[in-house]
């Protein structure tokens, strides 16, 4: 199965402790784009790894996951989303 790529937005409203959200995305070798987005590559889907990473959301945050397609480009990101 191969890999696909994938970006997390998020809103995280609770301004709590987020540190076990963001060692899970660090599990998936997930690089930061944006303040609160960041790029992966995984064999879930989307909507898996929406599941899997509100668990560690408080219940009103926000979160939204994106394949990327082929075609894709950016300015000043944190990271170069080609290089993933």
């Amino acid at each position: 199965m191969s890999l696909k790529l994938y970006l997390v937005s998020c809103d995280l409203l609770d301004g709590g402790d987020y540190a076990s959200f963001h060692t899970r995305l660090r599990t998936f070798e997930a690089r930061q784009v944006l303040a609160r987005q960041w790029a992966l590559r995984s064999t879930h889907s989307a909507a898996e790894l929406k599941e899997i990473l509100r668990r560690f959301l408080a219940p009103g945050d926000r979160i939204v996951v994106i394949e990327v397609g082929a075609e894709r480009s950016s300015r000043h990101a944190l990271c170069n989303l080609a290089d993933l």
